[in-house]
């Protein structure tokens, strides 16, 4: 009884590392959507009209998470703005941002470098070229999804079975 029971919670256990594993891929999939959409917006606030920076991150801020935790975190920050630059700023709020994987991070640190320093043209530009890239970056996180979280779950299961296996 004693055997079976170490069994089963082996079993479960190897699912659930499985399972989270696979959750991690959906969550880098809410992530890279919600800061895809609060940089949407902040495209079209520069378009129609051009606000001031803390404007445009108290905006931002309203996002889902982990998008509004970033842009709060950046929006915090800006009391600092004398010594440091935005920048550096933003830098320092990307993990605020959730796992999002290299690429989208990257891209996210790239546009750090172009807001508050540059025209509202050139800040615009920017920001449509990192939403195009970073629906890119969603196609990807979204097929590897598809792809791999079934694996996941499936592998952490047999796993943990075949570790039972070998333990009886």
């Amino acid at each position: 009884m004693l055997r079976l029971a170490g069994a089963v919670l082996l079993t479960g256990g190897g699912a659930a590392l499985g399972l989270c594993a696979a959750a991690r891929l959906t969550g880098r999939v809410r992530a890279i959507g919600a800061l895809l959409e609060a940089l949407e917006d902040l495209e079209r606030e520069l378009s129609f009209r051009l606000a001031s920076m803390p404007e445009l991150l108290s905006r931002a801020a309203r996002a889902s998470p982990p998008a509004g935790e970033f842009f709060r975190a950046c929006l915090a920050g800006l009391e600092q703005l004398g010594e440091k630059s935005l920048e550096e700023i933003w830098d320092e709020a990307l993990p605020a941002a959730g796992d999002l994987g290299e690429h989208p991070a990257d891209i996210l640190r790239s546009l750090g470098g172009v807001l508050g320093r540059y025209d509202g043209e050139r800040q615009r530009e920017s920001l449509s070229a990192a939403c195009l890239a970073l629906r890119s970056c969603l196609a990807e996180a979204e097929a590897e999804r598809k792809r791999l979280g079934k694996v996941y779950g499936a592998l952490g299961t047999v796993a943990g079975a075949l570790l039972a296996i070998l333990l009886l």
